[in-house]
């Protein structure tokens, strides 16, 4: 997949980052999307749904990234469910379906049959723009099932997402490299590569599944959370001028894995150290850049979200009144001439911040509640 980055606006006490770190709801968290913002997401969503396969599969420009793209938007489309406990409840007690719910399983049945016995788990559609970078598109795939799984009430159906889903992970845990990290490519191929892009894209699949009730090694996630404590101190002991746009993703990235950060040593520390960084390097607002910035903000947005009060509600202000303005009729938004791999990408990217306020992300620890 193309990397991108995304900013982080936050300043926070020391109480605040540990609010951050148990992820307890704060008032500006209402666990829904403020009603000035609904049809702008209810547009974006119409718009990836025109663009679904007929199969169940999304796609980039040109047809590349099938599988990282069908993650992605899936993963878009279950953030219009409200909480996934409660949706999967309501499903069981033959209360209407959530609305995407048609276009979520076709995105599941086409990941599902990706993930064929022998390939020893590996979710990977076989096309050329994934061969050198299929760890991605692996760990969103199992990051969206995990989600999907959850949402689903059908038993028979739930079990076969967990058996996709359990060797999904093993082949993750395998992929590791010694260093804690993942790589574009799985370590079986014969190398011993991490990079934080790939890593963080893992450590939120872990997550994910180990939330919807899959078995995943506490170890993985604890040498990730190492690989990602090394790799990003060692980036900014020899940062060029011109890598800081690159870096300031990579460290936003890490910090939407919240909940994997939080067991280090000195995690409130750290992370307020980052967080700085990332204030003064990523642009907010009316400064981003479409085709360009999508997936930084993709990350710092789930960072920022769950920092929650004041740091949330002023890039809330300032990033969904500047989507807002710059929709497309059709409800998608520009792809820029950069590094993007198209509209149906960066809508994805840009509707799932938009729904953060629902707090049903897939690989957070939810603290669920009755109403």
């Amino acid at each position: 997949m193309k990397t991108k980055v995304l900013f982080l606006l936050l300043g926070g006490s020391v109480l605040a980052m540990a609010a951050w770190f148990v992820h307890v709801p704060n008032p500006t968290q209402a666990d829904e999307i403020p009603e000035k913002y609904r049809d702008t997401v209810h547009k974006g969503l119409e718009y990836l749904v025109k663009n679904q396969g007929k199969d169940g599969h999304w796609e980039g420009d040109g047809g590349k990234h099938p599988v990282a793209m069908t993650g992605l938007v899936g993963l878009a489309l279950l953030m219009e469910v409200d909480n996934p406990r409660r949706s999967r409840v309501a499903k069981a007690n033959n209360v209407a379906k959530a609305k995407y719910s048609v276009n979520i399983e076709k995105a599941a049945d086409w990941l599902m049959g990706m993930a064929q016995a022998d390939r020893d788990g590996l979710i990977f559609s076989g096309h050329a723009s994934e061969t050198a970078r299929y760890m991605q598109g692996h760990g969103l795939a199992t990051l969206f099932l995990a989600g999907a799984r959850e949402n689903e009430s059908d038993e028979a159906r739930r079990k076969e997402l967990a058996d996709v889903l359990t060797r999904a992970v093993k082949y993750i845990v395998k992929a590791q490299s010694t260093q804690g990290g993942w790589y574009d490519t799985s370590r079986v191929e014969g190398h011993d590569f991490a990079t934080i892009s790939a890593t963080v894209i893992q450590i939120q699949a872990l997550q994910a599944a180990e939330n919807s009730g899959i078995p995943v090694p506490s170890e993985a996630i604890k040498d990730a959370q190492q690989y990602l404590k090394f790799a990003l101190g060692k980036a900014e002991e020899a940062i060029k001028p011109e890598q800081k746009r690159r870096q300031s993703a990579h460290t936003a990235s890490a910090l939407a894995c919240r909940d994997a950060l939080s067991a280090l040593g000195k995690g409130d520390e750290l992370c307020g150290e980052w967080i700085k960084y990332c204030r003064a390097e990523i642009p907010v607002g009316r400064d981003i850049k479409f085709g360009r910035d999508e997936l930084t903000h993709y990350y710092y947005a789930q960072a920022v979200y769950n920092l929650g009060g004041r740091a949330w509600s002023d890039y809330r202000t300032a990033m969904f009144d500047q989507l807002q303005n710059s929709q497309n009729k059709d409800g998608s938004w520009p792809a820029g001439d950069d590094i993007s791999v198209g509209q149906v990408y960066s809508t994805s990217l840009w509707c799932t911040i938009l729904q953060l306020d629902k707090n049903c992300h897939p690989s957070v620890r939810r603290i669920y509640t009755t109403r």
